[in-house]
């Protein structure tokens, strides 16, 4: 699919991985902004290939790059606790 028919559904694919990652970069602010950009697009791309159904691959992404950062030992930053 090319990107201008993707940005004609119902997700803007390239906008909602920023999103994610932005989301991610706040939950781990010790891991590297760029390793996350990285972690997230390559995430996508391996659930894209397999995936069957694609509307929900950007949640498939996020939760396997958090799963992904945690077993690397990450902590997650939680703002309540500030």
């Amino acid at each position: 699919m090319t990107n201008s028919l993707r940005r004609q559904g119902l997700v803007d694919t390239d906008t909602a991985l920023r999103h994610e990652i932005e989301s991610l970069a706040q939950r781990f602010p010790d891991v590297d902004r760029a390793d996350i950009d990285r972690r997230v697009h390559t995430s996508f791309e391996e659930l894209r290939k397999t995936a069957r159904v694609q509307a929900h691959l950007i949640a498939l992404t996020s939760a396997h790059v958090t799963d992904d950062l945690i077993r690397a030992g990450h902590p997650i930053h939680h703002p309540s606790a500030d």
